[in-house]
């Protein structure tokens, strides 16, 4: 064999730190049993034999590395490189001949009105689901590919960023009952197309859409099906079409946090359950909005109840739901039952490591344990897997403030002064949006720009409880206290009733020794 190419082999199989890392360890073994064995009155030869050992263990080690390789999925063997062929670490995956990985990219929706995004988004996410369960194919997260419902980038630059072989494409033409999909698969490699299909049916077709889809995909690929995947890609969460459609509404207003939202989905989510009593993401759904009105609008124990009753209900139907698991994670926090909801939460994420809720609801448990530099990551994280969750970026701010991380908490400010203009142009309705931009500017010293900014979200819905209590919370952190006092009064009255969290609160504590503010809270 030509020696460059013997030398770059044996890069390729990390034999040579393989090597190095052998010798590191021998010499710290044989460090430590050199201090060791004579503490124990250990007779000469054991160090003798142990220096033998070590000796004849480094060849065997450099066989093994070459041999085999350490992956996620366990040791296998090396695979072989022909000798004729340049051994040179590829640049992107996407020439790669066993590149599988297949991004499924937002349905664009084609209907006469926006209020179907909710449809398209939900059959691309059933899709990449469905998929998501076979082995052989490497599939790109559902919050990744949503990233890209707007992109202009084309086919090859797409496949580059992503590191992606394969492209689904994909429209939605919903119009009453009637239903048009069309679907296009690319291969990037190539840039051409795999095939293309259009689907016309009724809304109650939906569900053998996506298993058609799923079917080809799989045939274009080549992929070879175990028994269970096989099943797993005909599996449907529900078979009413109707409870499927309410489920997905629902989902489109649970995580808007204001109290007519949060009624709206769970009445939604009620509507899916009565038209199929067996849905499991249904259950999951309303557990966790009934969970967030308890904790953030109405702390009347019965909305916590139902949503442990509901995230339950969800894991006997489907036992291994993460949504079911995420929720009841946030009814035992509501509950201080800490380390059984970071059991819950940590199911959640063994089952769908993209679940962005359960990372958020575990980083809040890091945060009450002080464990805030974990919380970071979670945190992280949640923006990671779903940026427009922009609940996080308080968060942050908040761990950073308890770590005195000065660094870390202007950096988040920074991104969040970048994110909420953005946002607030695609969802200009979102008042705590809104508001959460307000104290952003403030922390950046724009206080006139700040004031602007919470007087819109205040006046989006000024009668939402959580709304009012952030009103409260800004104005105590500009200095006015009489506004501050005047919202926290009316917010207290209208039945804000979460008194733990106010005396708590580092938002209120310029209020701390004001009259008024211990007379709200006086006996609570």
């Amino acid at each position: 064999m030509n020696l460059k190419k013997y030398i770059a082999e044996l890069k390729r199989r990390n034999v040579f730190k393989s090597a190095i890392t052998y010798l590191i360890m021998a010499w710290l073994i044989a460090q430590v049993f050199d201090i060791v064995l004579p503490t124990f009155n250990a007779p000469p030869h054991f160090m003798k034999a142990l220096i033998l050992v070590l000796i004849i263990g480094f060849p065997i080690s450099l066989i093994f590395a070459w041999k085999y390789e350490f992956s996620l999925k366990g040791i296998k063997k090396t695979k072989t490189v022909e000798t004729n062929t340049p051994v040179t670490p590829p640049t992107n995956q996407l020439n790669n001949p066993d590149n599988k990985k297949l991004a499924v990219l937002p349905f664009q929706n084609l209907s006469s009105n926006n209020d179907s995004n909710y449809f398209s988004d939900g059959l691309t996410e059933e899709i990449i689901i469905r998929l998501s369960r076979i082995k052989e194919l490497n599939i790109v997260s559902r919050r990744t590919s949503m990233r890209y419902r707007d992109t202009q980038l084309d086919n090859a630059a797409l496949g580059h960023e992503l590191n992606a072989r394969y492209l689904l494409h994909g429209t939605v033409r919903k119009h009453n009952n009637d239903l048009r999909i069309s679907t296009e698969l690319i291969d990037c490699k190539k840039d051409s197309e795999l095939w293309a299909e259009i689907y016309v049916g009724k809304t109650v077709d939906v569900f053998g859409i996506q298993e058609k889809v799923s079917k080809k995909i799989v045939a274009s690929l080549q992929l070879k099906l175990t028994p269970n995947e096989e099943v797993a890609l005909g599996n449907r969460a529900t078979l009413n079409s109707e409870a499927h459609d309410a489920n997905l509404r629902a989902r489109e207003y649970l995580l808007r946090y204001t109290k007519s939202y949060l009624l709206l989905a769970i009445e939604l989510f009620q509507t899916a359950i009565d038209l199929d009593p067996d849905y499991a993401a249904a259950y999951a759904g309303m557990s966790e909005a009934c969970a967030l009105l308890y904790e953030t609008h109405d702390r009347n124990s019965s909305w916590l109840e139902k949503a442990e009753e509901s995230s339950l209900k969800a894991l006997i139907y489907d036992p291994n739901s993460s949504e079911a698991y995420s929720a009841l994670g946030l009814v035992y926090y509501n509950k201080k039952l800490l380390d059984d909801a970071l059991i819950a939460v940590q199911k959640a994420i063994s089952f769908d490591p993209d679940n962005f809720f359960a990372y958020w609801i575990r980083g809040r448990l890091y945060r009450m344990m002080d464990r805030d530099s974990e919380a970071i990551i979670d945190y992280n994280k949640v923006l990671d897997l779903n940026d427009d969750f922009h609940s996080a970026y308080g968060d942050l701010q908040m761990a950073y403030e308890k770590l005195k991380d000065k660094e870390g908490l202007q950096q988040t400010i920074n991104k969040a002064a970048l994110f909420y203009p953005t946002y607030l142009l695609r969802n200009p309705d979102d008042a705590r949006a809104h508001q959460f931009f307000a104290f952003t500017l403030k922390r950046l010293g724009r206080l006139e720009e700040a004031k602007k900014e919470m007087a819109k979200g205040i006046k989006l819905n000024p009668n939402d409880l959580i709304i009012i209590y952030n009103a409260a919370c800004f104005y105590a952190l500009i200095g006015d206290k009489k506004a501050s006092i005047d919202n926290l009064k009316i917010a207290i009255t209208n039945g804000f009733g979460n008194y733990e969290y106010i005396k708590h609160d580092p938002d209120l504590f310029t209020l701390k020794d004001e009259p008024e503010f211990i007379a709200l809270i006086q006996g609570k």
